[in-house]
């Protein structure tokens, strides 16, 4: 992913909204961390609206890693007409806001979010769009078992094949997601993976209570409630119930040459967010 934007991002398009209880909240993290668990369960809750991922970014700025028809697609032929690149993203970024506005009426939900976890990438964008009225969930995992579940899913349109490689884009996802937080944050929450899938109720309270929301019961129940089908993680679809059985993956299933690599090369990255670094 390269965050191709080399714009200023000053102007804004949204009127204030003092209100934060009415602020979106915007899901990102690596691919593998708990992004799609997330939606299913906010989208569960009576008042927020979380559908499947929409591309818009990745398309704005042709974020792909192999597009043979890059030439043709509208975001870059739209470029030929040599309109400033903000007035761009202000213009069509509106679009995108009014599109999940208009999502979350039609679900009778109050509010929405985003999930995607592409957006750790595009949190200068986010703010530009959103007039910085949002808030943060940085979705977090164990190293390891991001890297081990990364290996499984074989994203291979998105997530370089090479195992170095995946490293990168984990490092590059986690790096972006922290300088948010650092920067803002008291709009910004994070959760890590493990303490999801173990303390659920207590850390849905949390990020419910930080959103401004109640917490509901059924939202544990995700798996009953009508999700929108649209791109996602697909291995959401088997999971009938919040469960631990991928905690501690890495170890079980990376060769000892993988691990020593990964904790070679995010060793950082371990301490930051709060994982305890083999010795």
């Amino acid at each position: 992913m390269s965050r191709k934007s080399e714009t200023k991002l000053t102007e804004t398009i949204l009127p204030q909204m003092s209100d934060r209880t009415s602020w979106p909240i915007i899901i990102g993290g690596c691919y593998r961390s708990g992004t799609s668990l997330l939606r299913r369960l906010l989208n569960s809750h009576s008042r927020i609206h979380c559908g499947p991922e929409v591309t818009f970014f990745r398309d704005f700025y042709g974020d792909y890693r192999h597009d043979p028809l890059k030439h043709l697609r509208f975001f870059t032929t739209i470029r030929h007409l040599e309109i400033e690149e903000e007035r761009l993203l202000n213009l069509f970024g509106s679009v995108f806001l009014e599109a999940h506005i208009i999502a979350a009426q039609k679900q009778k939900k109050a509010r929405w979010a985003d999930k995607n976890p592409e957006n750790v990438l595009y949190m200068r964008q986010w703010s530009f769009i959103l007039k910085g009225q949002f808030y943060f969930v940085h979705c977090v995992r164990h190293p390891l078992d991001t890297l081990a579940s990364l290996k499984e899913a074989n994203f291979s349109l998105t997530v370089p094949q090479p195992y170095s490689e995946k490293i990168q884009v984990y490092r590059t996802f986690v790096e972006a997601g922290i300088a948010f937080e650092e920067i803002y944050p008291s709009q910004s929450f994070r959760l890590r993976y493990e303490d999801l899938v173990q303390s659920p109720r207590i850390w849905l309270n949390k990020l419910m209570n930080f959103t401004g929301e109640e917490f509901e019961e059924g939202i544990l129940d995700f798996q009953t409630k009508k999700h929108q089908a649209g791109l996602e993680d697909p291995k959401i679809e088997s999971s009938e119930r919040i469960h631990e059985d991928s905690v501690g993956r890495g170890y079980k299933t990376l060769m000892d040459s993988e691990i020593n690599l990964a904790l070679k090369r995010c060793a950082d990255l371990f301490d930051q967010l709060g994982y305890e670094f083999p010795r």
